[in-house]
């Protein structure tokens, strides 16, 4: 989380599970704990947008775009189900004995 730049989308979302997850369990975050924090806000948002319907709650999922979580910034499509391409992902580096974004 450190090495992206503050106006980074996820950088507020990155921050908010970290901070949320250690004071509640008092550890580390875990890449698998960011996985379903970003399911569990996408279904959140789907039952405060469309209510309790199933067939609703999937419509709302797989039009889906540009939600910002932990894993990367998804867009849901109904023939794409895991909302990331390539594109969502960033090489890191090290320089200098710490992680940077490869420019």
């Amino acid at each position: 989380m450190d090495t992206l730049a503050d106006d980074h989308p996820q950088k507020e979302v990155l921050a908010k599970y970290k901070k949320e997850y250690e004071a509640k369990y008092e550890e580390d975050v875990s890449t698998f704990g960011g996985h379903a924090w970003d399911g569990l806000q996408l279904v959140i948002a789907a039952l405060r947008e469309v209510g309790p319907d199933r067939e609703k709650i999937r419509n709302y999922i797989e039009n889906t775009k540009n939600f910002v979580g932990t894993g990367g910034i998804f867009n849901f499509s109904p023939e794409d189900h895991s909302g990331l391409t390539k594109d969502a992902f960033e090489m890191l580096i090290v320089k200098n004995e710490k992680f940077v974004v490869l420019e």
